[in-house]
């Protein structure tokens, strides 16, 4: 078992999946230095709705996770690029790695999250049909929310990836995204992640009609 730091998102990171991120807080500013300065990971961690304002900072606090304001099953997070915004914001590309089980969850001084982590074992048993048909979705997804600029290929993504990258992507609902990410069947996760596309299509469907 592990201690990282802990990087608190309204995004979800799924294993083998890049995210941009813009660095501004001064803790996460200091991580990200040590991070690259030692080469080792933190964990993201999805915050559970609507606790973004309310991540109170008290010096070594160890709260109960029911208490916290990000779930306890996050993903690795390994920085794999950065530089400079025009805004002269910190830029940094991460990817994901395995997914990571938090325990001991504590809060420093500096109002930095700090958790012991265990891997996550996968049941990597994922087959996609109609590759072609998720492979268009997920280029559509990429130029929409602007990562198309990271160069990820979406004909060149595993079946595994294609599949992260659409639950990353997708406006499912953060209960939905979180269910996802902790499913260990890759098969069962892709069962569940056609469900929401399906759900998601009758809704928009509806409202073209209305």
């Amino acid at each position: 078992m592990t201690t990282l730091p802990v990087f608190p998102l309204n995004a979800l990171l799924l294993p083998d999946c890049k995210m941009p991120l813009q660095i501004f807080e001064k803790r996460y500013l200091d991580m990200v230095s040590h991070c690259m300065r030692t080469n080792t990971a933190f964990c993201v961690a999805l915050l559970r709705p609507g606790s973004e304002r309310h991540e109170v900072i008290r010096p070594e606090q160890k709260p109960a996770s029911t208490g916290l304001p990000f779930y306890t099953v996050g993903t690795e997070a390994r920085i794999v690029d950065f530089g400079q915004r025009e805004n002269g914001l910190l830029s940094i590309t991460i990817q994901g790695g395995q997914r990571l089980v938090l325990t001991d969850v504590r809060q420093a001084a500096d109002g930095l999250w700090m958790a012991s982590a265990e891997p996550r074992p996968e049941q990597a048993d994922i087959d996609i049909t109609d590759g072609k048909e998720w492979t268009r979705l997920l280029e559509q997804l990429l130029d929409m929310s602007g990562m198309g600029a990271l160069g990820i290929d979406a004909s060149a993504q595993s079946s595994e990836q294609l599949m992260n990258y659409l639950i990353m992507l997708l406006p499912l609902p953060v209960e939905v995204k979180q269910d996802l990410l902790e499913t260990d069947s890759h098969t069962a996760r892709w069962q569940k992640l056609a469900g929401a596309i399906a759900l998601l299509s009758g809704q928009g469907n509806r409202q073209t009609h209305n």
